[in-house]
């Protein structure tokens, strides 16, 4: 269990009362930092892993491509995605569709519309034609009654059995994650603020610490890609940046003059 549930459990029982006294007379967590793991697993899929995947997936559960389809395009969390409800998909929008993820399925309360890719798209109309007319009628219906939305176990173990179904192996430390996190790093050329509100991010900070990740292409044109630093334009020439000296610094001449 993680520190914040079991701290949320503790403080419950300071307040909470059986025969007038606390369940707990105090916190013992309270003013306690919790420790941090230095290198956490952030692990990330790729698109060749994907096409693997969902080539099979209908064979697995009928839900499963639309699923990982919208996870792997959009890059929104498992959660919202499967709040979808039919009035949420619009594709007569845009070029292949819009989809609308709703405030209260997502973490951060962030209401927005996601355009739809054309793979994505085709998916989805395969897809509404054994979903309900009515506009409130779940994308992803529970599989014993219809007026209820999937839950995320169950999908989450649909896609364990397709992984193996499909001979591809599950990445260790993340399931529907590592989608979100493919999807965030295949965007950090892209200004920072559009990828965070497509993919449902109201902070950029979260973006770049947990879902951007280091990749060796990228890593490579920075070293070896990056323009030089001139002091003047000069063609054909590297020269070093001049570094004026701060306030009240004399440079190593103007020292020895004094001296």
């Amino acid at each position: 269990m993680g520190s914040t549930p079991l701290r949320t459990m503790l403080n419950w029982a300071t307040r909470e009362r059986h025969s007038g006294n606390p369940l707990l007379a105090s916190n013992p967590l309270k003013g306690m930092r919790p420790p941090v793991e230095k290198n956490p697993k952030r692990p990330v899929e790729t698109y060749d892993r994907y096409l693997s995947l969902i080539s099979v997936a209908g064979e697995v559960d009928w839900r499963l491509p639309l699923a990982l389809s919208l996870a792997e395009s959009t890059g929104q969390r498992i959660s919202s995605i499967l709040g979808l409800q039919r009035r949420d998909v619009d594709l007569d929008r845009g070029p292949s569709g819009r989809v609308l993820f709703r405030a209260e399925n997502q973490k951060t309360g962030f209401e927005h519309w996601v355009p739809l890719s054309e793979e994505c798209r085709g998916y989805a109309l395969r897809h509404l034609e054994h979903v309900e007319e009515d506009p409130k009628a779940w994308i992803f219906p529970a599989q014993q009654d219809r007026a209820r939305p999937i839950d995320k176990w169950t999908m989450s173990n649909a896609l364990r059995r397709l992984y193996r179904h499909a001979g591809v192996e599950k990445l260790v430390g993340g399931l529907w994650h590592p989608w979100r996190r493919k999807w965030a790093t295949e965007r950090k050329d892209m200004p920072l603020r559009d990828v965070a509100a497509a993919g449902g991010w109201r902070d950029p900070t979260t973006l770049l610490k947990c879902y951007q990740q280091p990749d060796e292409d990228t890593i490579e044109r920075v070293v070896l890609d990056a323009p030089k630093l001139m002091s003047r334009p000069v063609r054909g020439v590297e020269v070093t940046p001049k570094v004026t000296p701060r306030a009240g610094e004399a440079s190593g001449k103007d020292r020895r003059k004094a001296g």
